[in-house]
């Protein structure tokens, strides 16, 4: 029976990894149109860091936190681009 149950969460576990891989795909691709559309060549650590803000948003939906990071980001970029 438990070699059964393994399998089961196997899949589970690769399902949840394709949606994740899906999320940061998408939120990566999302990030770096968002940049170009506001004339930001992002630096490589800023694009991960976004990406990262990004995907919380797509897993968890916007919360208070969300929006603050989501202000704090457009500061920075504000005033470092």
């Amino acid at each position: 029976m438990g070699r059964f149950t393994n399998n089961i969460k196997k899949k589970e576990t690769m399902a949840n990894n394709t949606g994740s891989q899906i999320n940061a795909q998408s939120s990566l691709k999302f990030t770096l149109e968002w940049a170009k559309t506001r004339n930001k060549s992002l630096s490589l650590k800023d694009t991960v860091a976004i990406t990262n803000v990004i995907m919380d948003f797509v897993e968890n939906g916007y919360s208070k936190q969300i929006g603050e990071r989501l202000e704090n980001i457009d500061n920075y970029l504000d005033e470092t681009y």
